[in-house]
């Protein structure tokens, strides 16, 4: 007879108990592997990152048809806003040696309004004011670029990257990842005692113990009347 050959809810229930009995083992596993986690970190770089925003603009003519082609510019030319000839001139508008076209292209993310009127160009950087330099340079390099597709300035920049923000807190992001640690420690070995003790082949109800055509009978022990 194989215990183990049907697993039943009662064997998930106990496995589950077996992991609360055991959590300060989870614990210290989970601490342990926590402090491996801040000696791996111990050195880690500290960053904040801080994002500037500049806002782009399709301009709206008298005529609806004039309108609607505003907008389709806007839409079809989206993707050049982080094209290598943008960025490499946003590049030179910055002046920065240090400062290439790639880097730029690695720092932008696009947004468009839902009704492509309107599009957002953030600029991402470790220093707030390189953040609101590359987001306007990016804006008027774009500007510029659509000016040379199109013919005309259908493309405008409505609002200059003036405000930085913070969107990323490095000494938060370190402890968020020093307590995934943790978590990965706790969870691996609750796991382990889950898994465990589902499998193990301990009798747990009286009906792992009846019988079937396969099991082989060794003996019988006897009733006996007291």
């Amino acid at each position: 007879m194989n215990v183990n050959e049907d697993i039943r809810f009662e064997d998930f229930k106990i496995s589950f108990f077996t992991v609360l009995k055991k959590r300060h083992i989870c614990f210290t596993v989970g601490a342990a592997v926590f402090l491996i986690g801040i000696l791996l970190t111990w050195n880690a770089s500290i960053s904040d990152y801080y994002g500037a925003s500049s806002t782009v603009y399709s301009s709206v003519y008298n005529t609806t048809d004039q309108s609607d082609s505003a907008a389709a510019a806007m839409i079809a030319y989206a993707d050049i806003v982080k094209s290598e000839k943008v960025c490499e001139r946003a590049a030179s508008l910055i002046g920065d040696a240090n400062l290439t076209g790639g880097d730029i292209q690695d720092m932008l993310s696009i947004s468009a309004s839902s009704s492509s009127v309107m599009m957002t160009i953030t600029a991402y950087s470790t220093t707030p004011e390189v953040a609101s330099e590359v987001a306007n340079a990016v804006a008027k390099s774009f500007v510029i670029e659509m000016k040379t597709i199109t013919g005309t300035d259908v493309i405008q920049q409505l609002d200059t990257a003036s405000n930085p923000f913070m969107s990323s807190n490095g000494f938060k992001n370190l402890w968020e990842k020093r307590i995934m640690f943790f978590i990965i420690g706790f969870v691996a070995a609750a796991f382990f005692f889950f898994v465990k003790e589902l499998f193990s082949d301990r009798i747990r109800l009286v009906e792992q113990c009846v019988h079937d055509e396969t099991d082989v009978v060794l003996g019988i022990i006897p009733e006996t009347n007291d």
